[in-house]
């Protein structure tokens, strides 16, 4: 096998046994120009023409057109790759059809999750006609295990995510280093964008080389502006990279010290230590089994038996092919949030945890770190900020 697709075919390898363990019989993707979001994820494949793959729990199988075969082919992601003509496609998707007798199809259609809503409607149809009359009434939606599949990381994706929170804490040091009063939210932002140059990498929310979220005050998610830090300020970071397609998600707030001092203001300081035994507090229910909703109760109510309000957000969220990567979230189980607060955590899905204090006025602190969830709890994967950097 083609050794750049070792971490497709770790993922082709999960989906077999989720759709055993789910009792479904195949699962069908149909893509024309690389269309469905799942291709990324599960084979790294720029496929031009009208394709169509399945997977079964014992095997994957491609039909595509001559134009694709041979890149397929070398991919070695494949256990059997059949090559169409123009004119006959679903006679040969039928004869594939036919050797299994699939009784449950799962197709990428979902009324509420856009990672699992591959097909338009334009596609769903032709392909429901592809099936025939046999198959056309054994369809359901691929949502559920698809969702476990982007949200359990593989060995090779915890590599990729391991190596995207290195680089990032890199340029956090790097940029620390340069800190001193005066300097704009712009002049420090474009500080992260020479390490990211440095480095051959691009910001993991928006794909290109912009600065991260740099905020004095004005709490928000904005670019950074021309406002420019002075003594007794706090200062917010919330920064990404995104490296092999997988990111971080890493938050860090600084203190400027004033004439004299030597550490952070005293209310600074009681909410740094507050939001870090908030951390803790979510590290210890982030188990196996817990739901998100219980992550999440446990840092808010530390938070706010300790006299502060409450967040105005979730307490965390996944991170991988996405910044956000969907899934189960570590939040209350409200509207907003839906069903994914109740989701069972399990091993092998990445979180960012960002219990946070934020007012107008007073102290704010984000301290943003990145957990691997193992058979026996939550592993940080990033180098936890102990202390507020402060800023001579």
């Amino acid at each position: 096998m083609n050794e750049s697709y070792q971490l497709h075919k770790e993922k082709i390898e999960q989906t077999k046994v989720y759709l055993k363990e789910s009792g479904i019989d195949c699962y069908i993707i149909r893509t024309k120009e690389g269309s469905d979001p799942c291709m990324p994820l599960l084979f790294g494949l720029s496929i031009v023409g009208d394709a169509l793959i399945m997977i079964t729990p014992d095997t994957c199988i491609a039909v595509t057109s001559s134009i694709d075969a041979q890149d397929v082919v070398e991919s070695g992601l494949f256990d059997e790759v059949i090559t169409y003509r123009s004119h006959d496609m679903t006679s040969k998707v039928r004869m594939l059809l036919d050797r299994f007798t699939p009784e449950m199809i799962a197709l990428n259609f979902s009324e509420t999750n856009h990672l699992a809503d591959g097909l338009t409607v334009g596609s769903y149809r032709s392909l429901l006609k592809m099936l025939g009359q046999r198959y056309e009434n054994r369809i359901c939606s691929s949502e559920k295990f698809l969702q476990r599949l982007r949200s359990i990381k593989s060995p090779q994706e915890v590599s990729y995510i391991q190596k995207a929170i290195d680089i990032t804490l890199e340029i956090y040091d790097e940029v620390f280093a340069q800190l001193k009063k005066g300097m704009s939210e712009i002049e420090i932002g474009n500080l992260f964008v020479e390490g990211m140059i440095k480095r051959n990498v691009v910001n993991g929310i928006t794909g290109s080389l912009t600065p991260p979220i740099v905020m004095r005050h004005n709490i928000a998610h904005r670019p950074p502006g021309e406002s420019r830090i002075r003594e007794g300020d706090y200062l917010i970071f919330d920064f990404s990279v995104e490296y092999m397609g997988y990111n971080s998600d890493i938050a860090r707030t600084c203190y400027v010290l004033k004439e004299g001092e030597t550490r952070a203001s005293d209310s600074m300081q009681r909410a740094f230590e507050t939001i870090c035994e908030a951390v803790d507090k979510a590290m210890e229910v982030l188990v196996p089994g817990s739901t998100g909703q219980e992550v999440d109760h446990a840092a808010r109510q530390h938070i706010l038996d300790a006299g502060y309000q409450n967040i105005f957000h979730a307490v965390g969220h996944q991170v991988g092919r996405a910044v956000h990567d969907g899934g189960v979230i570590l939040a209350p189980p409200n509207k907003k949030y839906g069903s994914d607060a109740l989701g069972r955590i399990e091993e092998g899905m990445v979180f960012a945890i960002e219990p946070t204090i934020l007012y107008e006025e007073g102290p704010a602190i984000i301290s943003e770190d990145n957990a691997l969830v193992t058979r026996d709890g939550a592993l940080f994967l990033s180098k936890r900020q102990k202390s507020l950097f402060l800023i001579h």
